[in-house]
């Protein structure tokens, strides 16, 4: 049920958000997202490798995303001369005013629907759980990734380390 839950209401404000910034930003959600991760680094660039691990997409799929936002204007590539197989995204000064524009749409946004629906407590208990959630996962993920492929527990094995996890000391 809780999964349920999360995932509707994930999917329905993700619609939301993307009509939103459609409207009112002229760039969909997957743009805002791209656009904020390059603003939010020391350099406003970032590896293509890293960027789409970041952003949980294929090279592929991102590779066509930047090929919008850099026919947008909001996006160059860079290629070090030191090797030239690394390709950067950068956000362009055009970039970052439409990054700009699109969080105030995207914050007003948020507090419409979560500030109405949700007191504070409540969204203090979502984001504690959340926060929770992530790390949990993100946890897991760094375990899988160390685990020799061919040492794979059985699916019951893994329930249960993880239940226990779940329980703790």
């Amino acid at each position: 049920m809780a999964w349920a839950s999360l995932h509707f209401a994930y999917r329905e404000m993700s619609k939301l958000v993307d009509e939103r910034l459609r409207t009112e930003a002229e760039c969909s959600l997957s743009d805002m997202d791209v656009l904020n991760e390059l603003a939010c680094t020391p350099d406003h660039r970032l590896q293509m490798l890293d960027l789409a691990d970041r952003l949980g997409v294929t090279r592929g799929g991102l590779t066509r995303i930047i090929d919008r936002l850099v026919e947008r204007g909001w996006v160059g590539r860079d290629r070090p001369e030191h090797n030239r197989r690394e390709v950067y995204a950068v956000i362009t000064d055009d970039g970052a005013r439409v990054v700009h524009q699109a969080r105030v749409v995207y914050i007003r946004l948020l507090m419409d629907t979560l500030g109405t629906h949700l007191d504070d407590a409540a969204l203090d208990e979502v984001a504690t759980s959340m926060r929770k959630l992530h790390e949990a996962l993100r946890d897991r993920q760094g375990e899988a990734a160390s685990r020799p492929r061919t040492a794979e527990p059985r699916f019951a094995e893994q329930t249960r380390r993880g239940a226990d996890e779940a329980a703790g000391p």
